[in-house]
């Protein structure tokens, strides 16, 4: 009898157990390393974003060096498409070129993906490195979701300066093409009002 009880208390707490520690989908993700704040500032207010240091670290160590750069300084958001996301980074939107949504710091760095972390299948995964994007299987990647900010780009490997804010809903036909780097923790408000051409003053880095 006592064998018997002993048992169904162990499978009790296996069950619970694997409960707590698989959970229910996105809410059992290990919450990213905290590292610097980003502050963007704009006429319309300040966007504080939490950036991802242990996600993303040569994209974070890239956007912190332009910001204290002052390489952001007066650069427009250059694209905004409603209900969708915001865009900036181009240092050829402060002067209205033509060629605006092109330019960038002069050079070009890999991209920080794990595809497998944003659930993506095998098959999906195969058809996007079929397009040449090469992935590293030991970052711990996070969705293209509401809020987070990720690097702009024009196919694989081709990151700069243009980074995009997703304004209203998820966007996981994103998920494997482009690196996220952060999140929005205070001025969503302030997202969403900005409209194209709106500048931003300038990028802090609070440490």
């Amino acid at each position: 009898m006592k064998s018997t009880l002993f048992a169904i208390i162990a499978v009790a707490l296996f069950f619970v157990g694997a409960f707590l520690y698989f959970g229910k989908g996105e809410e059992t993700r290990v919450s990213p390393q905290a590292g610097e704040q980003a502050i963007i500032k704009t006429a319309k207010g300040d966007i504080e974003i939490k950036l991802y240091p242990t996600v993303a670290p040569k994209t974070v160590e890239n956007f912190i060096k332009l910001a204290k750069d002052g390489f952001y300084n007066g650069i427009k958001f250059h694209r905004v498409i409603p209900s969708f996301m915001i865009q900036g980074g181009d240092p050829l939107s402060r002067i209205d070129s033509s060629a605006v949504g092109t330019g960038g710091p002069g050079y070009m760095f890999e991209d920080e993906i794990n595809p497998k972390s944003l659930g993506l299948s095998e098959e999906e995964i195969a058809a996007l490195e079929a397009q040449g994007y090469k992935y590293n299987y030991d970052l711990e990647s996070f969705p293209v979701d509401v809020g987070t900010i990720a690097m702009a780009n024009s196919g694989p490997d081709t990151n700069g300066s243009q980074f995009f804010i997703v304004t209203y809903s998820p966007q996981p036909h994103l998920n494997g093409k482009h690196t996220v780097f952060g999140k929005v923790t205070k001025g969503m408000d302030v997202v969403r009002l900005i409209e194209q051409g709106d500048a931003m003053t300038t990028i802090v880095i609070q440490e």
